[in-house]
C-alpha cells in the first residue's frame, strides 16, 4: 500500500503542474477572447452610431434647404413686404396662402415689424390649409424675437425646435426676414412637424430618434426609449440605438 501511494503521489506531482499550466491557459484565452468579441461589438456599435449621425446630419441639412427655400419664396413675394408695411392684413392673407399651399409647407406663421401674428397657417392630416390666425399675438419663438432684436436684413436664417401653440405638437421652426426697400418689415417662419421628421430620420438612418432640447428634456416624449438614459450602451440589448440631437442648440 506504502508503494502505490508513493507512486499515486510521484503521479499528481507531475500531473499537476501541467494542471494547473492547462487551466491557466485556458482561463487567459477565455478572458482574451471575451475581451477581442465584447470590444468588437463595442466598436461595432459605435460605427453605427456614428454613421447614424452622419446620415442624420444630412437629411436635417436637406430639410433646412427645403424650409428656406420656402420662406425665401414666401418672403420676396411680390407685395408681401409693403402688406407687412402697411398692416394690410388681408392682402398678407392673400399672398401667402396659395404659396403656403403650393410649396406643401406644415406650418407657417408671419409676424409684422412689431413681432404681432398677422398669418397663421396649419397643413391638417387631410391636405388642407386651416387658417389658425390669432390677430396680435405676440411671438412665443425665440428665433423670431431675436430676429427682431438684431433688426439686420442680412440676418442668416434661425431654427429652432418648439411647440406651435395652436395644435400643441412640437415642429422644427426655421425663421428669416422679410423686406422692403431694405428695411426690416416682418418675419416668415416655416415649421415641420416632429411627427414627420422622425419617421423620415429614422427610416433613413436606420435608428430609433429621440430628439432633446437643451434642458434634457425629450422633445417628442412619446417617442422616448422609456430609460433613464436612453442613449446608453446598454440600451443595444434592447436593438435601439439612440441619437442625441441637440438641434434647439444649432448655430445659425
Amino acid at each position: 500500500m506504502g508503494r502505490i501511494d508513493l507512486q499515486m503521489s510521484i503521479r499528481f506531482k507531475v500531473i499537476l503542474p501541467y494542471l494547473l499550466l492547462t487551466l491557466i491557459v485556458a482561463v487567459t484565452g477565455a478572458y482574451v477572447v471575451t475581451r477581442l468579441v465584447s470590444s468588437s461589438l463595442s466598436e461595432r456599435l459605435s460605427n453605427q452610431l456614428l454613421e447614424a449621425g452622419r446620415v442624420v446630419s444630412d437629411t436635417m441639412a436637406r430639410q433646412e434647404i427645403k424650409h428656406l427655400e420656402a420662406a425665401r419664396i414666401l418672403a420676396y413675394t411680390r407685395g408681401l413686404g409693403s402688406a407687412l408695411h402697411n398692416g394690410d392684413v388681408e392682402q398678407v392673407s392673400i399672398l401667402a396662402k396659395p404659396a403656403a399651399g403650393g410649396l406643401n409647407v406644415e406650418s407657417l406663421m408671419i409676424f409684422n415689424v412689431q413681432g404681432r401674428e398677422t398669418l397663421h397657417l396649419i397643413k391638417q392630416s387631410n391636405g388642407t390649409i386651416m387658417d389658425v390666425t390669432q390677430l396680435e399675438r405676440p411671438s412665443a419663438l425665440s428665433i423670431v424675437e431675436g430676429l427682431f432684436v438684431e433688426k439686420d436684413v442680412n440676418s442668416l436664417p434661425k431654427r429652432e425646435i418648439a411647440i406651435d401653440p395652436i395644435d400643441g405638437r412640437y415642429y422644427y421652426f426655421t425663421a428669416i426676414p422679410v423686406t422692403l426697400e431694405n428695411q426690416m418689415t416682418g418675419v416668415v417662419v416655416v415649421g415641420t412637424s416632429l411627427n414627420t421628421v422622425l419617421p423620415l430620420l429614422k427610416s433613413t438612418s436606420l435608428a430609433d430618434m429621440i430628439i432633446y432640447g437643451d434642458n434634457g428634456q425629450a422633445s417628442h416624449p412619446h417617442l422616448d426609449c422609456r430609460a433613464q438614459n436612453p442613449c446608453s450602451y446598454e440600451r443595444s440589448r434592447y436593438q435601439t440605438h439612440c441619437i442625441r440631437m441637440w438641434l434647439i442648440k444649432m448655430k445659425r
